[in-house]
This record gives structure tokens, C-alpha cells and sequence, in this order.
């Protein structure tokens, strides 16, 4: 322990046994600590001759914070506020005094620890000694409370916890503790009062203490608010009295109210320019309102003054108007007397109170102009936009009006009608006539919307139609009659008579359409069976040769079955002839390309080479037209043999 902890730390309760020089004390802040009566020392840890063998054998040790106990356990190094096991069962008896027990002042409290590990919780004997020269008679002295316990001091008996805390706090008002007193040093002042035992254990005395401070706290807060308003209230009253602009300076003021009482009850220098800083805040807000409310108040009256203007009036008309009206509530900066404009200046150096801008500028004439054109140009924008959504409107009816003339005409429309076919019947009617010139649809736009809705019309009539005459069997040809379709309508459909006509053009065009794709399929297979039938002459075994006749093979091309799927000998015999020429053509080139690869002595004139190369010229040509002659609109003849 620390010999120079604050605060007196007296015995106020001693634990002493007749086989032990130890002596349990309890100091002022609760914590326990003991005192060899031999060895003159001191130490903070129990000694082990006041230990129970429980405590002995124990790995815990017993410690106390703020007069609250807790545990340390050696082994596992922690703590805990929870009594273990082995000290529950254990009872430390405290001894009280006796009235004849002899305590002298060496033996009861305890010298200063001699040792670092084992020292002495009070303070040194020099500071007991001056507190004791400081005592009174009527009071004792710290150092003699120091020396004697709870019991030998004076204790004054309350009959309630509350008396005795009431009591407690007005000690700490006798003693004019304040906000910012540590309990140490309330401790020296207060620890021989005997209302300072009023509370009797120390976690009580702490608690009172610190709620008393708290409040005090707020109190003196409180107080220094309080202070500040009212300093603030006498500055700005002093500052009204004082001629202030919104161009005033501090240095100024301080000039001015240097021996004020209200500028002087500031203590410092830095809280005068804040709260100069603060009024003039107020002060410029205010003059600004001022002047924002005569201007607003002028813009209205100059408002109501000229009234309802053109979008066309020049500025310069309206200025001479407001001039000659509102002249006089022009700024001192832009008047005097005899209507000169006097400068910022000369305005301050006479009269620092006058306000050199309030009033009127030219600048308030030009809003004034600006906001009454503004609302000429809306009136006139709504105006526009007014007769712009009734012309709009005429428009839209217009157009409504010629889609009616369009569907008292839609018995004679088909969805082959042309608008030269519908000119001429509407030419001369109004609702037509009133759709010239106007934005958006033309009547040709028109016209040609409501022949595409009837071509939808017609469209999802005639699949109606057909869909029904697959249903019941209605074969629809090329040569079926108007009559008979008009007939199966009127009785399987709901059709209109008027749309049957152009029902049954359509449905004829598709069959005929059918007609035709169904000769071009069979076309394409009969040239397929004839490809299949050539392909076979070529890879006939033994094969055709030139000189081969349709006659000696007739009886071996009739037994093929591509000829007999032909059926048509006819046409088989013209593809014979054809593959026969291939065959011809063919043995010619071998015939040709052999006699060219014989040696022969070539002529060296220059006629006989010409003759030869034309004659080369001649044969080439033959073969081409003969090849474009015999050409196949499928494969070519021979190509895959």
C-alpha cells in the first residue's frame, strides 16, 4: 500500500485475537487492511494467522473496491464479486472495544509501512501532527478523528434514513462545497463534522455526494445562463441607445460605450465582439425586412396603380408613369431637396443614422415593370392556348364528322376500292370540304383507314367461311357458281349479302391459286420419274453404244421400272434419243482426243496452221450449241454417270 493515499484513513473498526500481534483496521473509503503490532507494518493482504485453514488451503484471496469485497482466484487469475464456497461457511468476528480496553496512540493507528510490499494506508505522521496544531478546542482535530473509531466519536441519532441525509447535504452547504469538488477534498474538510456520520457507511455518503454535486452542477449552469441573458439583454438595450448602421464597427461601439455599465459588466473582450456580432445579426435582419416590406408593399401599390398593360408597352412610357408617381420615395442616395442625388458619403459623415437605402430604386421601378409584363405575357399565353384548344377541338370534330360521311358510304366500299372511285360522290359535301387545309389526317388518311378496318372485316369473314366449308364438306372450284356459295352462306353464316361478291372473288383467286400449285407439283414429279428413267439408260449393262436403236432395246428399257411408273412411251422414246446424242457426242470426243494424241508431222505454213486452228474453233462452237441444246432443268444429262 501507498503511504501518501488521500484522504485520513483512520481505524474506525479493528479486528485484534490475544494469540496474534495483527489488527484488522477499516479505512475511511471502506477497504480493510491490517497492522503488526511487533513489526510496526502494514499490508493490504490478510495475514495468514488470521486465516481460517479453509482460507489457508484456499487458492482465493479476499480483496475489497469502494468497501464492496471481491475474490481473486491465484490459479485461473480471475475475479468475481460472488463469494466462493469456502468463505461461506467462515464468519470473521469483529471485536468491538471494551470500555476498559487501553488503545494508545501508537498502538491504534498504525505507523507509516517500512517495506514495499507491506505499506500503510494513512498519511505521513507530519500532516497528522498539522492537522493536530490546527485543531480547536470546541472541534477536534482531523488527526485525533484519525486516531479513534466510529463509536468513540460524536455521532448525532436521526430517526429516519431521510433526516439523516438532509442532514448530510446541509453540512455539505454549511461547508460551501461546489459543483467542482472532488470527494477527497470535501473529504478533509468534512471528515470531523459530526453530521458527516449521519449516513453510516460510505457507498451511502458517496451516493448523497454525488447526486449534491450533480445538482449543484446544474445549479451554478443555471446560474451562468442566466447571467449571460441578462448581460445580453443590458448590451443590446446600450447598443439601441447608440447611433449603430449596418457599416458600424466594433471599434466604434467601443469607443463609444467604454465607460458604459452594460459594456463594462463583460468580462472579456472576446464575449463584447460576440455579442456586438449577435445584435448586429438582429440589427441587419431587421433593416432588411423593413426594406423588403416597403418594397413589396410599393411593388403592390404601383401594381394597382398602372393596372392591366399590352404585352406591347415599352419600359420607357412606364417609367416616366412610376416616376411621376412614387418620385419622392426614391433612396436618399438618389435625392435631396433639389432633386440631386447625394453620395453614400456625405450622407454618413452628417447623419450615421439615416438608412441611405431605405427606399425606392430604379431598380424597384424595373421589377415592378417586369412583373407586369410578366403577367400580361401569361394572360396572353392563356389567351393563345385557349383559342389553340378550341381550334383543336373544331379539328377533331371536323374529322369526326367525315369519318360519319365514311360510314354512310361503307355499303359501297370493298377493300379493292380506290379513292378516285369514292372522289367523286363526296366532293361537293361540307363535312369533306371542312377537312381541307387543316393540320393532322387528310380525308385520304381517312379514306384508306377505313379500307384497311374492312379488309380485316372481309379477311375474318372469308376464314369464317372456309373453316365452315371444310366443316360441311363444300368442296370450293374453280368453276363453283356465286349461287351456290351465296346459298351455303345464307345458310351456315350470318355473311352480308353485300360482301359476298367480293367473298367469292377471293375465294375463286385461291382456288385457282391451289389449282395451279397443284399442276406445278405434279409437273415436278414427272420430271423426277424422267431423270430417274435417263440416270437408268446411262447405267444400263452392257451399256448403249452410238449405234444402238430404241427397236433392238425396246424389250430390255420396257422391263425397267422407271419405265413403267412413266407410263408415256412416248416420252421415254425422246429420252432415249437424248441420251443416245450424249452417248454419240461422248464417243466422238474419245474419238477426237485419241487422233490428237497421235504423233503427226505438223506443217510449217503459216496457212495450213491458221486452217487448223479454225477448224478447232468450228468443233468447239458445235459442241457448245449441242450441249445449251440438250440442257436439263434439273441435272444435266450424264452428270452423275
Amino acid at each position: 500500500m501507498n503511504g501518501s493515499k488521500e484522504g485520513i484513513q483512520s481505524p474506525l473498526s479493528f479486528h485484534e485475537t490475544s494469540t496474534t500481534a495483527w489488527i484488522e483496521y477499516t479505512s475511511p473509503d471502506g477497504r480493510a487492511y491490517y497492522y503488526n503490532r511487533n513489526t510496526k507494518t502494514t499490508t493490504w493482504e490478510k495475514p495468514d494467522e488470521l486465516k481460517t485453514p479453509q482460507e489457508r488451503d484456499s487458492v482465493w484471496r479476499e480483496y475489497s473496491k469502494d468497501g464492496r469485497p471481491y475474490w481473486y482466484n491465484t490459479v485461473t487469475k480471475k475475479s468475481t464479486w460472488t463469494r466462493p464456497d469456502v468463505f461461506k461457511s467462515q464468519s470473521t468476528t469483529i471485536v468491538q472495544p471494551h470500555a476498559n480496553t487501553n488503545i494508545s496512540r501508537d498502538t491504534s493507528r498504525p505507523p507509516r509501512a517500512t517495506s514495499s510490499r507491506s505499506k500503510s494506508p494513512t498519511r505521513n505522521q507530519q500532516s497528522l501532527r498539522q492537522n493536530e496544531s490546527r485543531g480547536s478546542r470546541s472541534r477536534p482535530s482531523e488527526s485525533s478523528a484519525a486516531l479513534v473509531d466510529d463509536h468513540q466519536l460524536p455521532r448525532r441519532e436521526y430517526r429516519t434514513a431521510e433526516e439523516a441525509e438532509n442532514a448530510f447535504i446541509d453540512m455539505l452547504k454549511r461547508y460551501k462545497v461546489c459543483g467542482d469538488w472532488s470527494w477527497e477534498k470535501m473529504l478533509r474538510a468534512v471528515v470531523n463534522d459530526p453530521d458527516y456520520r449521519a449516513l453510516k457507511t460510505l457507498p451511502e455518503r458517496k451516493s448523497v455526494f454525488n447526486r449534491y454535486i450533480s445538482t449543484a452542477q446544474e445549479t451554478e449552469r443555471e446560474q451562468r445562463e442566466h447571467e449571460k441573458r441578462k448581460q445580453r439583454q443590458d448590451f443590446f438595450a446600450m447598443m439601441d441607445t447608440l447611433p449603430v448602421s449596418e457599416y458600424t464597427r466594433f471599434r466604434k461601439i467601443k469607443h463609444l460605450a467604454k465607460d458604459h455599465a452594460a459594456f463594462c459588466a463583460v468580462p472579456t473582450e472576446k464575449e463584447r465582439v460576440q455579442l456586438f456580432e449577435a445584435y448586429m445579426d438582429e440589427h441587419i435582419k431587421q433593416l432588411n425586412d423593413e426594406r423588403r416590406k416597403l418594397r413589396s408593399n410599393f411593388v403592390q401599390e404601383a401594381v394597382e396603380e398602372l393596372g392591366v398593360l399590352p404585352v406591347s408597352a415599352r419600359w420607357k412610357d412606364v417609367k416616366e408613369r412610376l416616376m411621376e408617381k412614387f418620385g419622392d420615395r426614391l433612396m436618399p442616395i438618389l435625392r435631396s431637396e433639389n432633386d440631386q442625388s447625394v453620395s453614400m458619403d456625405t450622407l454618413y459623415y452628417f447623419n450615421d443614422s439615416t438608412d441611405p437605402e431605405l427606399g425606392l430604386s430604379v431598380l424597384d421601378f424595373m421589377d415592378v415593370y417586369d412583373q407586369i409584363i410578366a403577367d400580361a405575357e401569361k394572360r396572353d399565353l392563356s389567351q393563345r392556348k385557349h383559342e389553340k384548344d378550341l381550334l383543336f377541338r373544331q379539328q377533331r370534330l371536323n374529322r369526326e364528322k367525315f369519318q360519319q360521311l365514311l360510314k354512310e358510304h361503307s355499303d359501297q366500299f370493298t377493300p379493292s376500292s380506290t379513292w378516285s372511285e369514292f372522289y367523286p360522290q363526296i366532293k361537293h359535301d361540307p363535312r369533306y370540304l371542312a377537312m381541307l387545309g387543316q393540320p393532322g389526317s387528310t380525308p385520304l388518311d381517312l379514306f384508306w383507314d377505313a379500307i384497311e378496318l374492312l379488309s380485316d372485316e372481309f379477311y375474318n369473314e372469308r376464314k369464317r367461311l372456309e373453316l365452315l366449308m371444310h366443316d360441311n364438306k363444300f368442296s370450293m372450284q374453280v368453276d363453283t357458281s356465286l349461287d351456290s356459295v351465296r346459298e351455303f352462306a345464307q345458310k351456315h353464316s350470318t355473311i352480308p349479302e353485300s360482301h359476298l361478291g367480293y367473298i367469292y372473288q377471293q375465294l375463286i383467286i385461291k382456288a385457282k391459286r391451289r389449282k395451279e400449285e397443284e399442276e406445278e407439283r405434279r409437273l415436278r414429279h414427272r420430271r423426277r420419274l424422267l431423270d430417274d428413267f435417263k440416270y437408268q439408260l446411262y447405267d444400263l449393262e452392257p451399256p448403249l453404244h452410238s449405234d444402238t436403236q430404241w427397236e433392238s432395246e425396246h424389250a430390255r428399257i420396257s422391263a425397267l421400272p422407271e419405265f413403267k411408273d412413266i407410263d408415256d412411251e412416248k416420252a421415254c422414246r425422246e429420252v432415249f434419243d437424248m441420251v443416245m446424242e450424249r452417248v454419240r457426242e461422248r464417243a466422238q470426243a474419245k474419238a477426237r482426243k485419241r487422233r490428237d494424241s497421235e504423233p503427226r508431222k505438223r506443217s510449217r505454213s503459216p496457212v495450213a496452221a491458221v486452217t487448223i486452228a479454225a477448224e478447232d474453233t468450228a468443233d468447239k462452237r458445235t459442241r457448245r450449241q449441242s450441249d445449251a441444246s440438250n440442257y436439263s432443268s434439273e441435272l444435266e444429262e450424264g452428270e452423275m454417270v
